[in-house]
């Protein structure tokens, strides 16, 4: 069975096509309708179902309408109605639609209590506690985001800003750009991390990373931890397997 999955973000949306438990093929275009070339290159598969996880709402119906359009399938969109996740947060309805899958895989396929770190536009930290229920979380700037006023201002090549100096302490501006951006982020990752543990009153968690910057980030921490790329996308399909189940 072939499900195609739709993670909306907003820079980049990823489509992916899973045969059974195996994703056989990703397409990654940017957030914005100039999606259609690259789009049709999946109508080369059989497509059974598909699912959208998005946090653009206005881009909800267009990618339905191709979808209908391409495979004659209409699509189911992610809610916290459908995702099948318990929460004890204030409202709900405001999680995002990659958190919830975030949280649905985290729950699946590790260990709770544990603690998601999604690194994209904005890094989320997503808790949830040892009953399987979302007790709540952070979201900070994402790094590419934090990092992209000193890009234009020092003309540091992006390529070269994402990587680990020899020591905190630099002495050139690209080794002093790079310093700030990448051990920063390592700090406030390990220190969320401790922080959220504390306030959770519990030593260990399993912390899954995913997320674009995930294995940039991941050297420099000192946490222990997981990387799973593909979080995200496993959620949706096992959110909506759940969906059909109920049908």
């Amino acid at each position: 069975m072939n499900i195609l999955a739709i993670d909306i973000g907003n820079t980049n949306v990823v489509i992916a096509v899973f045969e059974n438990n195996d994703i056989i093929d990703t397409v990654r275009v940017e957030s914005d309708l100039k999606f259609w070339a690259s789009f049709q290159k999946i109508k080369k598969y059989k497509v059974d179902g598909i699912i959208i996880s998005s946090v653009v709402p206005k881009l909800n119906e267009i990618y339905v309408q191709a979808c209908i359009n391409l495979f004659q399938i209409e699509p189911a969109i992610i809610s916290v109605k459908n995702a099948g996740v318990s929460t004890i947060v204030d409202k709900p309805v405001e999680i995002g639609a990659d958190r919830l899958c975030n949280i649905a895989a985290a729950i699946e396929f590790y260990s709770t209590p544990a603690i998601v770190v999604d690194f994209g536009t904005a890094t989320t930290y997503d808790v949830i506690d040892e009953k399987n229920k979302f007790i709540g979380g952070a979201i900070a700037p994402g790094i590419d985001v934090s990092a992209r006023y000193l890009f234009e201002s020092a003309s540091l090549l992006r390529e070269t800003a994402f990587t680990f100096p020899e020591s905190a302490i630099a002495i050139t501006t690209e080794s002093n750009l790079q310093s700030g951006i990448m051990f920063g982020a390592v700090d406030e990752v390990d220190g969320m991390i401790h922080r959220i543990r504390s306030e959770m009153n519990v030593k260990k968690t399993a912390i899954i990373l995913t997320g674009g910057f995930s294995t940039v980030i991941a050297p420099g921490l000192k946490t222990d931890h997981i990387i799973d790329k593909a979080l995200t996308l496993k959620g949706m399909k096992l959110i909506y397997h759940r969906m059909e189940n109920k049908l």
